[in-house]
């Protein structure tokens, strides 16, 4: 049998007193909380498959609809109504991408609210932001196909204003937008991997507005 003595000793071991090492159990030294950080941050960078899954998605799809489809609509909308191209389809083409374009990146940005949600200790406050106040415009701009005024009312005063604004809100949310994808880019798990492939989109869409820019600076001069 156990003696009155070790049954002590043992009930020292198992239960034992709120005393001051009690209180010091309660308590994270520096080298504790330290650790407890880089598991957090551990965490936030390797988060689930399911949640991996997520960003890329949102990032494709906002890279594609926002980041590409885009200013797509507004090329189509700058040199093909009059000049250096006419074509008669410049409309139905700028609508196409607009609408795909926001219908897209909107998804997209649902699906970056629900990760930043979801992750509320760990979300890039400035993409957050930047991707509300682009929403914001995209809703506005396609809100402006209602408001398209008729072929007789095209030379009013008022539409002159309304053209303007939405010239400029367009070329505004197109700058935002790619600041926004490559704040985005920083997020990812390898942003080199995002970061060049994008570069390469711009890159195209960049040598395409520029050399149409000045074949119809050339025309312009050339008629007049």
């Amino acid at each position: 049998m156990i003696s009155y003595p070790s049954l002590i000793i043992l009930s020292f071991i198992i239960f034992p007193l709120p005393s001051s090492c009690n209180h010091q159990g309660n308590t994270h030294s520096p080298a504790e909380i330290e650790v407890t950080a880089h598991l957090r941050t551990w965490r936030a960078q390797h988060p689930s498959p399911f949640q991996h899954h997520l960003r890329n998605t949102h990032g494709v799809l906002n890279i594609i609809g926002w980041g590409t489809l885009l200013p797509m609509g507004a090329i189509a909308a700058r040199y093909f109504r009059k000049y250096p191209f006419k074509c008669k389809e410049w409309y139905s083409v700028h609508i196409m991408c607009q609408t795909g374009g926001s219908v897209v990146g909107t998804v997209g940005w649902l699906i970056g609210m629900l990760l930043g949600h979801s992750s509320k200790g760990h979300s890039n406050k400035t993409h957050r932001t930047l991707g509300i106040i682009i929403f914001t415009f995209t809703a506005i701009q396609m809100l402006a196909m209602f408001w398209r005024p008729k072929q007789q009312e095209e030379k009013g005063f008022s539409n002159k204003y309304v053209k303007i604004c939405h010239h400029l809100l367009g070329y505004a949310l197109i700058a935002l937008t790619i600041a926004n994808i490559f704040e985005g880019i920083k997020n990812q798990a390898h942003p080199p991997n995002w970061k060049w492939p994008y570069v390469a989109i711009l890159c195209v869409l960049g040598v395409t507005a520029l050399g149409l820019e000045i074949f119809k600076w050339i025309k312009l001069k050339l008629m007049h």
